[in-house]
């Protein structure tokens, strides 16, 4: 019976004593969560989501969307008080609107030069559906600005986790920061990673949904296509053939030593086996985005080219036109006549053509109005 009183105390102490391991413990994890600022907050979810990821081997998009959803959070909550700070000052608030200028520029290029390449003339003709055209082309530009400045950043961050390793032994822990911000370093590299993560991302959403494909020339497909099959082509010497320079080649039995080689050639084999499966995977995701990126494009130009038919062009016009066919007025002697179409080589169902303005206004009387 003393037995079992005896077991009994040693139970009770012992379960006294893990409480109070586990309130110390919980005490310590509440104090440590209370000093983060919201970033490191978002960023600690985001790891702890990230490790949960990896150890289930979670597949579910929501799951992802929510992760990165922390590090979108706590990297606004970081850069956007900067970048006030940079508004408003007068030399940051030049280099920003300098910035925006450029970014509008190139837009606008982009958009005239969709116009013309819908209807076969100037941008300058059709105002409005440049003006349209441009607002076509901004989800594009966003994530092209959006992934320029994450590069910057990405490329900038190494420099400044270098400059607080310098720092640190003359007693510099942290600068841009406030005294009582904590893991300086620590942060950084976090940041740092889940930067490139989110830059791989955005990379990978944009070629999914066809903003970002190849060039329209095919220069970069070509590029492609011929490096991979140079690399299917040449496939990794063993360590059998190896040559050196000056030398014969050495071979197992030549070299009188025993060496794993066996074992070696076995991997590098499997190597060259397994090369083409990958390359195959490569420029099957390859064909996918170029496939995806002509499918979102010819989406806009049919946008437009609707919008142009409805909207921009005339169904009257004092110059002579067909019945089926609608008029803009180039100049005072060329229309711009669109006509809609079945043809399966038009991709966007319209008709463009650049016709001489019959009308009574310049001499010619023998074809009607319409």
């Amino acid at each position: 019976m003393e037995k079992i009183y005896g077991i009994h105390n040693i139970y009770l102490a012992g379960r006294k004593h893990g409480r109070r391991f586990m309130a110390k413990r919980s005490i310590g994890a509440v104090r440590l969560w209370r000093s983060l600022t919201f970033a490191q907050r978002c960023y600690l979810v985001a790891t702890s989501m990230l490790l949960v990821w990896f150890y289930f081997d979670i597949n579910s998009t929501i799951f992802d969307v929510v992760m990165y959803s922390f590090v979108l959070a706590g990297l606004t909550n970081e850069v956007w008080p900067r970048f006030m700070l940079v508004w408003h000052s007068l030399p940051g608030k030049a280099a920003i609107l300098f910035i925006y200028a450029v970014i509008a520029n190139f837009a606008l290029a982009s958009a005239s030069g969709m116009v013309n390449d819908v209807v076969g003339v100037s941008a300058n003709a059709l105002p409005y559906s440049h003006n349209f055209a441009l607002i076509l082309m901004m989800p594009t530009w966003f994530f092209l600005t959006s992934i320029i400045a994450l590069v910057v950043v990405t490329l900038l961050t190494p420099l400044y986790l270098l400059a607080l390793l310098v720092l640190k032994p003359i007693g510099v822990r942290r600068f841009w920061h406030a005294p009582d911000y904590r893991f300086v370093f620590t942060t950084a590299l976090v940041r740092y990673i889940w930067t490139l993560a989110l830059l791989f991302e955005l990379i990978l959403l944009a070629a999914q949904a066809g903003l970002m494909g190849a060039y329209n020339n095919g220069v970069s497909e070509d590029i492609v296509s011929v490096t991979y099959e140079k690399e299917a082509s040449t496939p990794i010497p063993s360590s059998s053939s190896v040559q050196v320079e000056g030398s014969d080649s050495l071979t197992e039995d030549d070299a009188g030593v025993d060496t794993p080689t066996t074992s070696v050639k076995t991997v590098i084999d499997d190597i060259n086996k397994d090369q083409p499966d990958i390359e195959e995977d490569v420029l099957l995701l390859w064909e996918e985005a170029k496939a995806k990126n002509k499918a979102f494009k010819r989406s806009q130009r049919r946008l437009l080219a609707e919008f142009i038919y409805e909207f921009e062009s005339d169904s009257r016009s004092r110059c002579a036109h067909s019945d089926d066919s609608r008029v803009i007025e180039l100049n005072d002697y060329e229309i711009l006549q669109i006509t809609r179409t079945q043809s399966e080589d038009n991709e966007i169902g319209y008709q463009y053509e650049v016709l001489a303005c019959r009308s009574p206004g310049i001499g010619n009387t023998q074809t009607a109005v319409k």
